[in-house]
């Protein structure tokens, strides 16, 4: 699925059955009639759209209220959301919506609350707090975790063409090119591609060893560049992070970026269904010591954790319960001494598989596959 086609015609809402089948089996495991939805991932999840206007905050335009009857009964769907949203979600974001399931529409007007039209009571869950409801947001993020088949391809084309993006927007730049006007240039390679840049960072050369977050900056990006970006589509988030050097590397710094390929390959080989998050961030950390970084390199930077439908739903570490299950998504993100690698990976019973490649990027192969090496135009 190239940029110019997003999803073909009668695919949209293939899996939205399995979806609403999940949330059945929930709802006869908790004896509920109804779960309410209002956090952007699990109504990402569960609609395929873009469920925001604002991408900074951490609310939605719009409610999704199911109608569960225990389980034993057809789900049925009410959007609850205001006056200005709702001609904007009928045409576009929910188009089509109503062909496939039951549903009804609550709209208030724009200066009113929504919460007036959200249910209550005891056989009501919701994700977020709501008086006199239990909440429901770690059964739903269980939901979620696990990727139906169709939102495994829509993940595969986000992160192939947000691959696409980075190497498309770092050919384009020199040492004199300015963090802003890459940062300008990958997000216009994103949204060319009908991705929203959610993340965008370019570090310079002054940089890259000091701050591990670089906003852009008005000043030239000098010898060596990283560019880092989180693109979504369908709800779906691609992080990718890529290093450009317009000089070639010297032995030391070749060896430098191969060894924090080696950390990355521990995360990588532990991300297997049934592994626990927080052994496989451990034994990553580990690994620093092991290649000869700082071991406390790790405690500099967050080393990434579960993906999907958040750039990170939170940073992973030892201490992390969660089981990886089939249709899993994690995005690793090592760095050390200059350098940094990062990925989006969907966990499978026949493996880990990185989805963030592009056939223009250079490439190395680490552990039997191939990861991004450094780009020297």
């Amino acid at each position: 699925m190239g940029p110019d086609v997003v999803a073909p015609e009668g695919t949209r809402w293939i899996d939205l059955g399995d979806k609403l089948a999940r949330l059945a089996d929930l709802a006869r495991t908790l004896d509920l009639d109804t779960v309410v939805l209002r956090e952007p991932a699990n109504l990402a999840w569960l609609l395929g759209a873009r469920v925001n206007v604002p991408q900074t905050l951490d609310t939605a335009c719009l409610d999704v209220v199911v109608h569960l009857d225990g389980g034993h009964a057809p789900a049925a769907l009410t959007v609850v959301t205001n006056a200005i949203e709702a001609p904007r979600l009928r045409d576009t974001e929910l188009a089509g919506l109503g062909e496939a399931c039951d549903l009804s529409w609550a709209v208030v007007p724009w200066w009113e609350p929504r919460d007036g039209q959200l249910p209550t009571g005891p056989r009501v869950r919701c994700d977020r707090a709501l008086p006199d409801s239990a909440a429901v947001g770690a059964d739903l993020a269980a939901l979620r975790r696990r990727l139906t088949t169709h939102q495994q391809h829509l993940l595969t084309d986000v992160c192939r063409d947000a691959a696409s993006a980075a190497t498309a927007a770092a050919l384009t730049m020199t040492p004199g090119t300015t963090g802003y006007a890459a940062a300008g240039e990958l997000a216009r390679q994103l949204l060319e591609r009908q991705l929203d840049p959610i993340v965008l960072l370019v570090g310079g050369t002054d940089h890259l060893d000091a701050h591990r977050h670089p906003l852009p900056l008005a000043e030239p990006v000098g010898p060596r560049a990283l560019l880092v970006a989180c693109g979504r589509r369908h709800g779906l988030v691609a992080s990718v992070s890529r290093i450009v050097s317009f000089a070639p590397l010297n032995d030391e710094q070749r060896d430098a970026y191969a060894r924090l390929l080696q950390v990355e390959q521990v995360f990588l080989d532990g991300s297997r269904v049934g592994a626990r998050l927080g052994d496989v961030a451990a034994a990553g950390c580990a690994a620093y010591g092991e290649q000869g970084f700082d071991p406390d390199e790790w405690h500099r930077h967050h080393q990434g954790g579960l993906s999907g439908f958040a750039p990170r739903e939170f940073p992973a570490h030892a201490s992390s319960d969660v089981v990886l299950g089939d249709g899993a998504v994690v995005a690793w993100n090592p760095s050390g001494a200059g350098w940094k690698v990062e990925d989006t990976t969907l966990v499978l019973p026949d493996g880990p598989r990185p989805l963030v490649a592009d056939g223009r990027w250079p490439s190395v192969q680490v552990g039997g596959r191939q990861r991004p090496d450094v780009l020297v135009p």
